[in-house]
């Protein structure tokens, strides 16, 4: 897939069949868009693009607004291309894009640069200043230019509309689980492997210490994950928190792999969240806490994990090898 800056770089070779939205996620209804998109170019000659925007219009519009996204633009370009679109377009949001009225974002932007004769979009696309354009006057604007619109409905999952905003309270919340269904996929963090203070291995439980780079952690708690790692995909504990019983106060992510002592520091990890055990809390002495550590691993080490197919198919590695702890 090509990853393109801007609408007014991109020179398609042919008529385009394009979805358009933030898919800061890139979750089921996402996927589904994705999906239609391909299909559609696929069924008629067109090439398929995916049209999003950095940075993403909330801190565009509310920069003081406590925000967290769920992908970075890198992990959401990876994650849209194993959909089979062909062509990735970030527009600048803080630029003339951001400004345009609807009639003149779906002239200028889909007409002209893109060459749009098919666009998909949810139910819930605004468009243009002010969010004042919507899916039902974008295919007004698309008749009068020579372009046709799909509307895709919600999609439900539990009784509620699967969303980025539910996604993240979930993620908040600690309920990783759920948040892995409306993912299709264990929300991950990644990060590399630093010098921690060596407690851990001290109290026989070796801990990879990770500078993560999200922005959104799971709510602070103990956590069943896989790790991949040494070229695998390795079952374990991690820690979020504060170390409480050491007296800490930084949050940090700490995984314990079961059954693996391979020395991983400076090393590139990524960290899945596949269940959470409990909350942190404090204890009164080492053992008190060695003693509880003893009991997440052996929860870690019974609990079935289903596999999963993430996007574009591919099944993931039912649980592996090995687990960590933080």
């Amino acid at each position: 897939m090509n990853v393109v800056k801007g609408s007014s770089g991109f020179a398609p070779p042919t008529a385009v069949s394009v979805t358009i939205g933030n898919f800061d996620g890139v979750h089921l209804g996402h996927q589904e868009l994705l999906k239609r998109t391909a299909a559609r170019a696929k069924a008629t000659g067109t090439a398929s693009v995916a049209l999003t925007f950095s940075p993403h219009p909330i801190r565009f519009f509310s920069p003081q607004a406590r925000f967290y996204e769920i992908t970075s633009l890198r992990e959401k370009a990876s994650l849209i291309a194993a959909f089979g679109i062909d062509t990735l377009v970030v527009e600048s949001f803080t630029g003339d894009v951001g400004r345009m009225w609807p009639e003149e974002f779906a002239r200028e932007v889909l007409a002209r640069r893109l060459r749009t004769r098919y666009a998909i979009v949810g139910y819930d696309f605004t468009f243009g200043r002010n969010r004042s354009g919507s899916p039902a006057m974008l295919g007004e604007i698309g008749r009068e230019l020579g372009f046709e619109v799909e509307i895709v409905p919600p999609l439900v999952r539990g009784g509620l509309i699967v969303s980025s905003t539910r996604i993240r309270e979930l993620l908040l919340a600690g309920r990783v689980r759920e948040a892995e269904e409306l993912l299709c996929r264990p929300y991950r963090v990644t990060g590399t492997v630093i010098t921690g203070a060596g407690r851990g291995r001290k109290l026989g439980y070796p801990t990879a210490n990770i500078q993560y780079a999200q922005e959104l952690l799971p709510l602070p708690g103990v956590y069943v994950v896989e790790v991949e790692a040494g070229g695998g995909r390795h079952r374990a504990v991690a820690n979020v928190g504060f170390n409480p019983t050491f007296g800490e106060n930084s949050l940090s992510v700490e995984v314990h792999l079961l059954d693996f002592d391979r020395d991983l520091y400076g090393q590139d990890l990524s960290v899945y969240f596949r269940d959470r055990i409990r909350d942190e809390r404090k204890y009164k002495s080492a053992e008190e806490l060695v003693r509880q550590i003893e009991k997440d691993v052996q929860y870690a080490r019974g609990m079935k994990l289903s596999a999963r197919k993430e996007a574009g198919g591919r099944k993931q590695d039912p649980a592996g090898a090995g687990w960590s702890i933080g």
